[in-house]
This record gives C-alpha cells, sequence and structure tokens, in this order.
C-alpha cells in the first residue's frame, strides 16, 4: 500500500447530533452520513411514519433491526409486511417504507440519490467527489426483473455457529454483510487490520461499544501525518472507512449485552460476490460481464491474516 487516504473517516454517532431530518407530524427523525458512493439513513420512527421515495434512481435496502420494529414496504405494485429482523431491496421509482411499530429503520441509498446525498451532515467531505473509489457502476439487473426481496434474517443463523456469522446480500449496486449479533466479545487479539485500495466501508453499529482501529499511512510530509484512531465508538452510529485507511473493529466490554455490526459496500465487492455461497441471494443477481478482473479491489491484509473484511 502506497498511496494515502484522501480524507479521514466519518463518524456520526446519532444520539450527539441533531437528525438531518424530521417530519413535520414528529413521527420521523432521520440522521444521513454518506460516503463516495452510498449514503446510510438512520431514522426512528413512531408507528404510522411514511419514508418515502417519489422516484429513486436505483435498488436501495431496508434493515429492521431485531428490536421489534416492523414495517410495510410498498414499490412496483407489491407490498411486504416487513417484520423485525429483516432485509429488504427496493426497486427503482415509486416506494413507501410505513413503520408499523416504534424504532429504528435503517436505509442504504446510492449517490445516484442526490438529494439525499446533499442532506449528509459530511457533504462537505465529499464536495470535490471521491476519485480514489471505483466506480459505481450498476452490476446487471436481477435475472427475474427489478422487485421487492425481503429476507427474514434470524433464518439464516446458527444457534450453534461460530462467533462471527456473516450474512451477505447483494443488489445491483451495493453488498451489506449483516453478521449476527454478537454476546462475547472478540478481544483484542483476534483482529484482523487490512485495508481496501479503492473502495469505502460502511459499518453500521446499532448496539454495544465500538472501537474502529483506524491507522492512516505516512507519505513523505510528516506534517500530514495522523495519529492512530484507537477511540471508543458509542451506538447507534455509523462509521464511513476511508479506501487505504488500515482498519478493524473490535466491540469492547463484558462479555453479555448484545452488539451488533453491518458491513456496507458499494458498489459490490467482486471478491465477496464471486465467492460461492457468501452471498445468500446470489442466484438471483448475475455477476458482471467482468468478473474475472475485479472490479474493486481488495486491498491488503496485515499481520498475516488472509481473510477480507
Amino acid at each position: 500500500m502506497t498511496e494515502l487516504s484522501l480524507r479521514k473517516a466519518s463518524i456520526s454517532v446519532f444520539p450527539d447530533q441533531d437528525p438531518q431530518f424530521a417530519s413535520a407530524d414528529g413521527k420521523e427523525k432521520t440522521w444521513i452520513t454518506r460516503g463516495g458512493n452510498f449514503a446510510v439513513c438512520y431514522s426512528e420512527v413512531e408507528n404510522g411514519a411514511v419514508l418515502e421515495r417519489e422516484n429513486n434512481p436505483e435498488e436501495y435496502m431496508v434493515i429492521l433491526p431485531p428490536d421489534g420494529t416492523t414495517a410495510i414496504i410498498e414499490a412496483g405494485g407489491e407490498r411486504v409486511e416487513a417484520g423485525s429482523d429483516s432485509l429488504t431491496i427496493v426497486p427503482p421509482g415509486p416506494s413507501r417504507v410505513v413503520a408499523t411499530s416504534k424504532g429504528v429503520i435503517a436505509r442504504i441509498i446510492s449517490r445516484a440519490s442526490t438529494d439525499i446525498m446533499d442532506l449528509a451532515f459530511n457533504r462537505d467531505v465529499y464536495a470535490a467527489g471521491a476519485p480514489e473509489l471505483a466506480s459505481p457502476d450498476l452490476w446487471p439487473e436481477p435475472y427475474d426483473g427489478y422487485r421487492i426481496r425481503h429476507y427474514p434474517l434470524a433464518q439464516y443463523i446458527k444457534a450453534d455457529g461460530p462467533r462471527i456469522q456473516p450474512r451477505a446480500f447483494r443488489s445491483t449496486n451495493m453488498l451489506v454483510n449483516i453478521f449476527g449479533h454478537f454476546n462475547t466479545r472478540r478481544g483484542n487479539t483476534a483482529l484482523s487490520p487490512h485495508w481496501h485500495d479503492d473502495f469505502e466501508q460502511a459499518s453500521l453499529c446499532l448496539n454495544g461499544t465500538w472501537v474502529h482501529h483506524m491507522r492512516y499511512n505516512w507519505g513523505a510530509d510528516a506534517n500530514l501525518w495522523v495519529p492512530d484512531d484507537h477511540s471508543e465508538t458509542g451506538t447507534p452510529s455509523v462509521t464511513i472507512i476511508p479506501a487505504r485507511a488500515i482498519h478493524t473493529s473490535e466491540d469492547v466490554g463484558p462479555d453479555g449485552p448484545e452488539s451488533s455490526l453491518y458491513d456496507i459496500f458499494c458498489p459490490p465487492r467482486l471478491d465477496f460476490a464471486s465467492k460461492k455461497g457468501f452471498c445468500l441471494n446470489e442466484d438471483e443477481y448475475p455477476l458482471p460481464a467482468n468478473a474475472d478482473s475485479s472490479v474493486t479491489k481488495t486491498g491488503g491484509t496485515l499481520m498475516g491474516w488472509q481473510k477480507p473484511g
């Protein structure tokens, strides 16, 4: 790794910030944090809140955490009753997410939705664009066309499985890896420091306390060096990890309390999508024609670790 990161990480701890949008009826408060190619929209909602997109240009994802949040999702003439602990991919065009309980709704929206990008609290960080990132070109349309795709997530967890259980899903424009929630801590002797050459990673954490260890590599000018960051990050929060920054995430504190981690990439990671069985909805979306030549580079690993993450 020789090139420098062009920006520092953006960190949003939502309770510590004012929301970027609040509905007139008081039923929705939304915090928006963007990367170069996407935005994370975290909403606290009351029953009856309506999160509407009049004509969204691309697919987007809706995450309902396992906290009891439920919603009705409408798009393309379809209607899905989305339960708690679920992921839904919403097709392009008009759509509505209507909360049917009090809770939290997270949406991942691509940069094609410029109105969302312009509302982000950190929009100035990307005022000059993000030339270091892979182009967010759309991957091929799903085999059976655009439609609502709803995935209840509990079915993908093994009760007697390992501590780290990834659950990756992708669309034409993004990939989300929703780890099974943790009740034991990772510990600082089992970390996996690594970097990504030409894409960002958003780590959305809705529970627990996290340290997103961050190191920015040095250039020739020592006046521009940035100290390592090992600060604790509360939740709910999202951290946008820049390309080329060495990073690894650690949930801290005593065993017992639940912690959650959702890793987000836009465009999809070809290394993940090409690994048979890794994306749980791989049978619904074709790989790009140039699948043999990586669309995004995985970067590298340190300390002998070979597992991308």
